[in-house]
């Protein structure tokens, strides 16, 4: 195993040889992804220590930051700024966020992100495995850290900010398995959005909390589109369904934070939610401002036009011919199964 190199103000650490990152073959761009993104530059520090029951990490659990808050996140963290090396500003925030000074440290991995939520800007974020500090952790800023533990590698909390846990997750796999840490890690580019409604013809979808019908064909048809996936909801739509449908994951996004209930897992924000959810397939299924907050990240629409014009309360957003082509019809009596591709990525 190489020794850590000691970490000098001002002077960037050289990345370690890493296994090779998994590569997903390529798939259409979004329109709104195109072009000349920004990068935003983090650093991570995976503070780990040797223990009886084998390697500890320390984790804050994050308060008042208003992101991601009540979920537990790397040791300290924070962007790269001034076009600075990453590994001065792992120093900085180390000092800042734990009060105590790193002694050494080696580049772990380098993880780039992307997501549909801030779809103007990706990250790179860069992974320090911090081996020797000089000092005590302490919580230094109390205003956005809610406690300060060490918890075994191989026993994380359950609600670990989820690209953080997957670099975790590596390096548990490394110091069990064997298994090297990638050196490049790819995150969140695979998420794509289904939007999942039944609409009138009037786009409504809904009336004091509930939908303005009752057709038990579409309720079966909405099982066969969404089973097995990962479902995005605010909490009013959780609440006109009453409970977590089985077979699917369930993400509720609420305000209020002290929510929560059985089979849900909760955000607080758009963001959240689809960072929770993970990459892959996501379907948002309602209410009507978060539709309006997805339709222009959407992949793909799943709608069931239903042929009345209720009086409703909540609305579908308008549905673009110039954004959206029909590709599959299946009529009904009174209603129609419609699905739509955006344009570009047919």
């Amino acid at each position: 195993m190489s020794r850590p190199t000691p970490l000098r103000p001002g002077e960037p650490t050289p990345l370690r040889p890493g296994g090779p990152a998994p590569l997903r073959p390529g798939r259409p761009v979004h329109p709104d992804l195109r072009g000349r993104i920004p990068l935003l530059a983090a650093a991570y520090a995976v503070i780990t220590r040797d223990a009886p029951g084998g390697r500890e990490v320390l984790l804050q659990l994050r308060e008042g930051t208003g992101f991601m808050d009540q979920w537990w996140a790397c040791g300290a963290a924070g962007h790269v700024e001034d076009a600075q090396a990453p590994s001065v500003a792992l120093a900085r925030e180390v000092r800042e966020e734990l009060g105590v000074d790193v002694v050494s440290a080696h580049p772990l991995t380098t993880m780039q992100r992307g997501g549909l939520v801030g779809r103007r800007e990706q990250r790179a974020d860069f992974f320090f495995q911090v081996d020797a500090i000089e000092g005590e952790p302490r919580i230094v800023e109390p205003d956005k850290t809610a406690d300060l533990r060490w918890w075994p590698l191989t026993e994380l909390p359950d609600r670990v900010v989820p690209h953080e846990r997957v670099v975790l997750e590596a390096l548990a796999a490394q110091l069990t398995q064997g298994v090297p840490v990638p050196a490049l890690i790819e995150h969140g580019f695979a998420q794509r959005l289904t939007l999942v409604a039944a609409i009138g013809a009037n786009r409504a979808i809904g009336v004091d909390g509930g939908m303005p019908w009752h057709l038990p064909e579409d309720l079966r048809h909405f099982k066969e589109v969404t089973m097995g996936g990962v479902m995005v909801m605010g909490r009013r739509t959780w609440d006109s369904i009453g409970r977590a449908l089985p077979g699917r994951r369930t993400v509720v996004i609420t305000s209020d934070r002290s929510w929560s209930a059985p089979g849900a897992e909760v955000a607080h924000s758009l963001a959240e939610a689809l960072l929770v959810a993970g990459d892959g397939e996501v379907f948002v299924v309602g209410g009507g401002e978060i539709y309006a907050q997805t339709i222009e990240l959407a992949s793909r629409l799943e709608i069931t036009h239903v042929e009345v014009s209720p009086e409703a309360e909540v609305f579908f957003p308008e549905i673009d011919p110039e954004a959206w082509r029909e590709v599959r019809r299946d009529e009904r009596e009174g209603y129609t199964f419609v699905s739509y591709a955006r344009v570009g990525e047919l």
